[in-house]
Formats: C-alpha cells, structure tokens, sequence
C-alpha cells in the first residue's frame, strides 16, 4: 500500500481525516507506522479533538490508549473535553475526564470551560455530568459569561434549569440585559 510508504510527517493528513471518519482500524495503522499524534492538521486541529468534535469514540479510545495527551489543544487552545462537550458527545465526555481531563480547563483564547461548550449548545446531559464532576458553574468566559448566561443567550433552558438548580446566580440586568435577566431570575 503506498500511503504506508510515506515518511511519518506525511500521516498527519491521513490520520485527521480517518479520526474524522472513525476509522479506529487506520488510526492504529497509521500510529503503528509512526504518525505524530501531537501534529495538528492544516487548520491547528490535533487527531484527539478532530475525533471528539466528530463524536468517534472508539477513535478517541484509540488515540488515548496509544498515549495521546488528553489535555492536547488545538490552535486556540481547546481541549478534546471542550470538543465533546460542545459536540454533544457523553460518552466521549464520560471517557476524557475518566482519563483525566480537566472539567474546569479555561486556558485557551475564549477562557472557556467545558461547562460554557455545553451549556452554550444545550446539552443537559452533558451540563449535569460536568456539574457532577465539580465544574465551576460561575466560570467567565473571556467576555465575562458565566455557562448560565451562555444557555440563557440560546434559549437552552433545560441546561440553564441545572445550573440554577446546581447554585449558579444570574448575571446582572447591565451585564446580559434585560430580557435575559428576567427570563433568568423567573427561574430561579
């Protein structure tokens, strides 16, 4: 097969689109051969966080069990956890933090935690495993959101009903404006 001819610094392509695609069988193939799982592709985006975004766990498993830095972040600094839990992915989810990924990470660009990701899309489930684990539910992203806020912007009240209910205040009428704060305070 000519791909498995290629120097190693020319899996970096084949290894990214095969974690996209979930091909857990070319993705060791490809690591066996001496692909860098620390190489982003052309966009800064890292196999692990590719396959999270993607919702591939095998894939993910996979990279993880061949030694790939659960915390490797992309070229704004987001982690695999942020991905999957921005993605909608639980078990993906379930699996980084069981392999120690950070719940509260907020070092990248957005000073975002896996709790604003999803909350921010509206996954409940994701929000109360994340709360379980001790995510900091009063977080501020870099424009001073807190994951509450970021659920309320998009009407994910399911995923907002947790946060209050987990302790998470309402940001100030000034902050967020109006309407989102009395929609927030009625809730509470």
């Amino acid at each position: 097969m000519a791909l498995l001819s290629l120097a190693a610094s020319s899996f970096a392509g084949p290894l990214h689109d095969a974690a996209k695609a979930g091909n857990s069988a070319l993705v060791k193939q490809l690591i066996d051969k001496g692909a860098d799982l620390s190489e982003p592709d052309a966009t800064g985006e890292p196999a692990l966080v590719i396959a999270a975004l993607a919702g591939k766990p095998d894939v993910v498993a996979v990279l993880l069990d061949r030694g790939n830095d659960v915390e490797i972040r992309n070229k704004g600094g987001l982690t695999a956890l942020h991905a999957a839990s921005y993605g909608g992915y639980l078990d993906i989810v379930e699996m980084l933090v069981k392999r120690g990924a950070d719940v509260n990470d907020v070092k990248n660009f957005y000073h975002m935690s896996p709790l604003h990701a999803a909350a921010e899309e509206g996954h409940a489930d994701i929000v109360a495993f994340l709360l379980a684990q001790k995510a900091d539910i009063e977080a501020k992203e870099r424009n001073g959101y807190t994951p509450l806020t970021q659920a309320g912007w998009r009407s994910h009240w399911e995923a907002a009903d947790l946060l209050l209910k987990a302790g998470a205040t309402c940001q100030k009428a000034e902050i967020v404006g109006d309407w989102l704060y009395g929609e927030c305070t009625k809730r509470q």
